[in-house]
């Protein structure tokens, strides 16, 4: 009998320091010093979340959501876990193993970006009143938009959040991103570099 006792407080023990433990590495692996580790490089993306008034760290009213209330899925805790793992992995492959990920054309790659990095269900979290918008006996304009969204779920036709809702969390994200990209020179000592640089490639 004390041996069973035993057993199911060890047990009991285990699970609950596997559990808090587990707890704690998803919670400080889901903050923006831990996934700028691997982001390092898109320190210009960083700060266009950094610029946001409405779900980055410039909101004055003091609401701030982190990169992973919106990049992972937050419908189950077992798509949350895997996708986070997913992703991860992924990264890590792209960061140290395949090359440079800084050469990466993220203007043209931000369609592939906001089909398969954000997720409805995180929306869900904070906004789960815009689909059910009644002004007493009126149903608000907000509600008739979204009433769509509910119409087609499922189907074909079905929409994303992202699909109207195109420039949430990264203020002037399309901009910076075409700046990064622009190589166009910006003053006459880089005209003249570049100029020096095409005559030696002609030679």
């Amino acid at each position: 009998m004390k041996k069973t006792i035993y057993i199911i407080v060890i047990t009991a023990i285990v699970v609950l320091i596997v559990t808090y433990g587990g707890f704690k590495v998803v919670h400080a692996t889901g903050k923006a010093p831990f996934c700028g580790s691997c982001h390092e490089w898109d320190g210009a993306i960083a700060q266009t979340n950094l610029a946001d008034t409405v779900h980055g760290p410039s909101n004055p009213k003091g609401v701030v959501v982190t990169c992973t209330d919106c990049h992972l899925p937050h419908d189950s805790i077992a798509g949350y876990l895997f996708t986070k793992a997913k992703n991860g992995i992924s990264e890590g492959i792209t960061t140290f193993i395949t090359g440079d990920p800084a050469k990466k054309d993220w203007l043209a790659n931000r369609e592939h970006a906001r089909a398969n990095y954000t997720f409805d269900s995180s929306c869900m979290r904070c906004h789960e009143n815009a689909f059910s918008g009644v002004d007493g006996n009126k149903t608000s304009e907000i509600s008739q938009m979204h009433a769509k969204y509910i119409e087609f779920k499922g189907t074909s036709e079905a929409m994303k959040c992202t699909d109207c809702h195109m420039h949430v969390g990264h203020k002037d994200l399309g901009k910076t991103l075409f700046d990064i990209k622009d190589t166009k020179p910006k003053t006459w000592e880089e005209w003249d570099i570049q100029r020096a640089k095409m005559l030696k490639e002609k030679k």
